[in-house]
């Protein structure tokens, strides 16, 4: 009613409702900060109008996106006025208090205290150099984006094509060309909790790497690929359906783990690191098959329920090519039950449960909309963790 007169109202309340229009297998991190951006927009232009305006977010389920749904409003607030967000359970679906572990906070923009942190400029995207002992081989060091980057990549994978369009042509005038997200994903420029796991089990479960051709899905900063090579693997793969953490890798593999005095337990480190080559690969593409290869391994990569479906089809693929298949996961992870379930459907009688593996957290900033506060893979010291992993050998 307040289309006809507007101002007559002193007070306006918006209530949010989610449907079943709103599911996590559909709908991703970034399609919530687009749908917010614009209702934020909305309610901008009403606050000019209306001296209070609140948003009610009222759930029939406890489903995690709600979560991304307030980070994703929130980040759009106002630094000299701010729209409360009360976020209220349906009353027969559980307490209050489920709500609140949530993730219910805005972008964040926190700087490393450690001063002595060294950053490298990755074709425009500066990243900071996180040093990881690996078992068996010493420290290896990983790129992972700065804070401040990170906001960077999480606006350029929401942005609209207009908003891209400006981004490239503000890129064109400068000397180092961004790299942009085509699929919409930052989650690789930072480290998670499985390619620790997973780089261990390698160099501790495995006999030899020598003489194998090693094959990594979704690489990330491609810590689980390095380790690989570092190991003695003939050739390394590293494959994500992005570019940017392919560049991460080969810049850390040529710039910063070169040198064979930076690795304890390796004296021809920049050899060794000669063997990876990497490539563009989307797992969910079944047009294209995977490269041949004797280990498929994989850290992280389950971040939503179709890429837990398509990653149970692509390790039956690699089981009935004669390879290998060490799966790593961080807790949390929506695409691992998907992942079990189509798997247990596609191998009946097969054993494909994960075992639990020591890990430990990662630590660093990670915005809001790549890793909530309330997530279990960083804490500002390190701390155990239990990773699932699952080791399977062809048929």
């Amino acid at each position: 009613p307040y289309k006809s007169n507007p101002f007559k109202y002193q007070q306006l309340s918006i209530t949010v409702i989610t449907t079943e229009q709103i599911k996590d297998d559909e709908v991703s991190n970034c399609n919530f900060y687009i749908l917010t951006k614009n209702i934020y927009t909305y309610l901008t232009f009403l606050m000019h109008h209306f001296s209070t305006v609140f948003v009610v977010v009222v759930c029939a389920s406890l489903r995690p996106s709600l979560g991304f749904f307030h980070a994703a409003l929130e980040s759009h607030r106002s630094n000299t006025r701010s729209i409360p967000i009360l976020v209220l359970p349906f009353p027969s679906m559980g307490a209050p208090s489920r709500i609140r572990t949530r993730t219910l906070a805005t972008l964040s923009s926190g700087k490393s205290s450690d001063s002595d942190e060294i950053t490298h400029n990755v074709s425009g995207i500066i990243c900071r150099e996180v040093p990881i002992d690996v078992d068996n081989l010493g420290i290896i060091r990983i790129l992972e984006a700065t804070a401040d980057s990170q906001d960077e990549l999480v606006e350029a994978a929401c942005a609209t094509e207009e908003e891209l369009e400006g981004i490239s042509n503000v890129n064109a005038n400068t000397d180092e060309r961004k790299l942009q997200l085509k699929s919409g994903d930052p989650y690789g420029a930072v480290l998670w909790p499985a390619a620790s796991a997973v780089s261990n089990y390698l160099q501790t479960n495995l006999i030899s790497l020598e003489k194998l051709t090693i094959l990594e899905l979704g690489t990330g900063t491609g810590l689980c690929a390095m380790a690989a090579a570092l190991g003695g693997a003939s050739r390394v793969i590293a494959t994500d359906y992005e570019e940017i953490p392919l560049r991460l890798l080969e810049y850390a593999a040529s710039e910063v783990n070169n040198q064979g005095d930076l690795i304890a337990n390796v004296d021809d480190a920049g050899a060794r690191l000669s063997h990876i080559e990497t490539s563009l690969f989307d797992i969910c593409d079944h047009d294209i098959p995977l490269p041949k290869c004797d280990i498929v391994i994989a850290a992280d990569i389950m971040y939503e329920p179709k890429t837990g479906i398509a990653m149970a089809q692509r390790t039956v693929e690699a089981l009935n090519a004669g390879s290998r298949v060490i799966i790593g996961c961080s807790p949390g992870r929506p695409g691992r039950p998907k992942f079990q379930e189509a798997l247990e459907k596609l191998l009946p009688g097969r054993d494909t449960k994960f075992i639990e593996v020591a890990g430990k957290t990662c630590m660093g900033p990670r915005n809001d909309l790549i890793c909530g506060k309330g997530s279990t893979s960083v804490s500002s010291t390190p701390k155990s963790l239990s990773v699932k992993l699952l080791d399977l050998r062809p048929i």
